[in-house]
């Protein structure tokens, strides 16, 4: 099921423009300590070298020009 879920989520990124690199799943047991330090290394340099998620951006620059909330 969970598997499912990513596969969905990566269908929605894709839909509104985003990479589907964002989402990754991988499977290691308790035991697998190592491995799990290399998987969660491995997906937060591609995370990185992504950038910032652009709709966060563009809503912050929004924000900042909206007399309404206050800012310039």
């Amino acid at each position: 099921m969970a598997e499912k879920n990513v596969q969905y989520v990566k269908e929605i990124l894709k839909t509104v423009g985003l990479s589907e690199e964002r989402i990754q799943m991988f499977h290691c047991s308790a035991a697998e300590g190592q491995r799990f330090q290399e998987e969660v290394t491995r997906i937060s340099e591609i995370i990185e070298n992504l950038g910032n998620n652009p709709f966060k951006e563009s809503n912050l620059l929004k924000n900042k020009s909206d007399p309404v909330k206050g800012t310039k």
